[in-house]
């Protein structure tokens, strides 16, 4: 081969080699990739509300569920008669109030009425005393008459003894009278005591209506205690972390398991911090993921975390100290997918994958 055919592959193939970098730098000069990013999604830690034996256990790992399918089934037993317990302290209350409603307006009843006859009988019994002090007046006139006409003789003293008999008689009738209209007053008194029987009748009703306003709150609370011995999906997912079985004991808040949702998954890309000046909120993404070779997954970068993950590592670095060695941070972001075809493509948490963030 001749020196200038040489040559002329060599130009050729320099020329060959800068177009490719030139349209490769073109390409490229608008996007941000790294490839250390992992799919990411919520994980619904379930746990108890109440404690108690574990009855049944319906899942296992790697079961799929749907939102509110039973998973877990506390033993109910002791629940169930609490509530009952409650249910009966309440009916039984609420039985002794209309008793004591019903004593109150029977005593209401019977001391009005005898009240109103009592009155009767007094205001009867005061028109019978006057009508006895007129007796009694006209007697104390005629005996005081009788009197003066015996101390001159001109009436006998039989004559005068009659008419004393009388006046005494007509005082009498006075005095019973006056006793009458008392005994009829004591009466009224006595029927007016049932007022403050009734009043604290009212108080017992008060009392037993606080109660009753407690145990109600009582037997609620037991209705929802009842109702969580049922653990529940919170969502739609895949169970994972498992760590029950029946007969075990648990307590309120403790960890049973986990669910994780394939339909709602993001990817955390980490890129270096000298990349993320040239990201903003809002740029469009793409997402390649080794589980699905050939698949590109399209997104927007959503949000972009406010520190480096080193300063949130539960030891953080201390570099005012000993000897400094500076290595490049990286910053978590956040790319929200869109939609894709989660029963083709599931999305499962910590699969590796790489992102390009298409910069403006």
């Amino acid at each position: 081969m001749s020196n200038s055919k040489k040559k002329l592959i060599l130009i050729a193939s320099v020329v060959v080699i800068t177009i490719a970098l030139i349209i490769y730098w073109i390409y490229t000069r608008n996007q941000v990739s790294t490839n250390d990013a992992h799919i990411d999604s919520h994980i619904y830690y379930v746990s108890p509300k109440v404690g108690g034996l574990i009855k049944s256990v319906y899942v296992d790992n790697f079961f799929h569920v749907k939102k509110d399918e039973l998973l877990v089934k506390i033993d109910p037993i002791d629940y169930e008669n609490q509530l009952k317990s409650l249910t009966h302290k309440y009916n039984a209350t609420l039985d002794t109030i209309a008793s004591l409603k019903q004593e109150a307006l029977s005593v209401q009843k019977s001391s009005t009425g005898q009240i109103g006859s009592l009155e009767e009988n007094i205001n009867a019994a005061q028109a019978q005393l006057e009508s006895y002090k007129v007796n009694l007046h006209k007697a104390q006139l005629d005996l005081k008459r009788y009197q003066n006409l015996y101390n001159q003789r001109v009436v006998s003293a039989n004559e005068f003894e009659i008419e004393n008999q009388k006046y005494h008689g007509a005082l009498s009738a006075f005095e019973a009278q006056q006793r009458t209209i008392q005994s009829l007053q004591s009466q009224i008194a006595s029927v007016s005591s049932y007022t403050h029987q009734v009043a604290k009748i009212n108080e017992q009703i008060k009392s037993y209506g606080n109660q009753l306003k407690s145990l109600k709150n009582q037997i609620n609370i037991a209705q929802n205690n009842l109702k969580h011995t049922n653990i529940i999906a919170p969502v739609d997912g895949i169970i994972t972390q498992k760590n029950i079985e029946p007969g075990q004991y648990v307590q309120p808040g403790q960890t049973l398991l986990m669910v994780v949702p394939l339909r709602v998954a993001w990817v955390n890309a980490n890129f270096k911090e000298n990349q993320i000046h040239r990201i903003k909120i809002g740029d469009k993404a793409t997402v390649t993921i080794d589980a699905y070779p050939g698949v590109k997954f399209k997104g927007y970068v959503k949000d972009i975390d406010a520190g480096t993950g080193d300063r949130f590592s539960l030891l953080p670095p201390q570099n005012a100290s000993g000897n400094y060695i500076k290595i490049v941070q990286r910053v978590p972001i956040r790319i929200q997918l869109y939609h894709y075809d989660y029963k083709k493509y599931p999305l499962r948490v910590g699969l590796n994958s790489e992102v390009t963030v298409h910069v403006k």
